[in-house]
């Protein structure tokens, strides 16, 4: 079905493209809900008498030479990275299912860019669109400089992720379905 914008949507591409495309977003819904459990278990030993993450203990930690706590650390960086990769995976995904033109090119697309194009495209609102980015930035100096990374912005991405995570995955969800593009069952009212 062409669309004012000259794109095609979702339900004018059929075929083995998109089934596989939808495979792939609902294998990725699958390892979400363990990702983010793991998440929260890895900062666990970083928590306070109450559960919270406990931003002084992080600190701590984070700048700790012990081989057991650095080993914690890693824990926890590399499963927030994880999780952030684990979203722009779905969002690209989803891009290429709708036909968004950032997903149209040669090489791979930013991950901002892919998220402003959703973000576009009404599939995230400019707040979700922006954490979404800030993230990414994160994720992409603990990947690239980590020594750069303080402590206390570290915490409090790793609280903005799990504090909005389910809002950005119900808002992809809405955005898909907008495309006919149905990833979880119809419920019978």
């Amino acid at each position: 079905m062409a669309r004012a914008d000259g794109r095609r949507g979702a339900s004018g591409r059929g075929g083995p493209h998109r089934e596989d495309d939808v495979a792939r977003i609902r294998a990725r819904f699958k390892r979400l809900g363990p990702q983010q459990r793991a998440l929260i278990l890895a900062i666990r030993p970083f928590s306070d008498e109450q559960g919270r993450f406990d931003r002084d203990r992080w600190a701590e930690a984070f700048a700790s030479s012990e081989p057991k706590i650095i080993h914690a650390v890693i824990g926890v960086t590399g499963t927030f990275e994880r999780l952030i990769n684990h979203l722009n995976g779905m969002l690209s995904t989803g891009a290429r299912l709708v036909q968004l033109p950032v997903a149209g090119g040669e090489s791979a697309p930013s991950a901002p860019a892919v998220i402003n194009a959703v973000r576009d495209d009404g599939g995230l609102t400019s707040r979700q669109a922006d954490i979404l980015v800030r993230l990414n930035r994160t994720r992409n100096h603990l990947q690239h400089a980590s020594l750069d990374v303080q402590a206390d912005e570290l915490h409090a991405d790793i609280e903005l992720l799990l504090k909005t995570l389910k809002r950005l995955v119900k808002s992809y969800v809405e955005w898909l379905a907008r495309h006919d593009v149905q990833l979880l069952p119809k419920r019978l009212d």
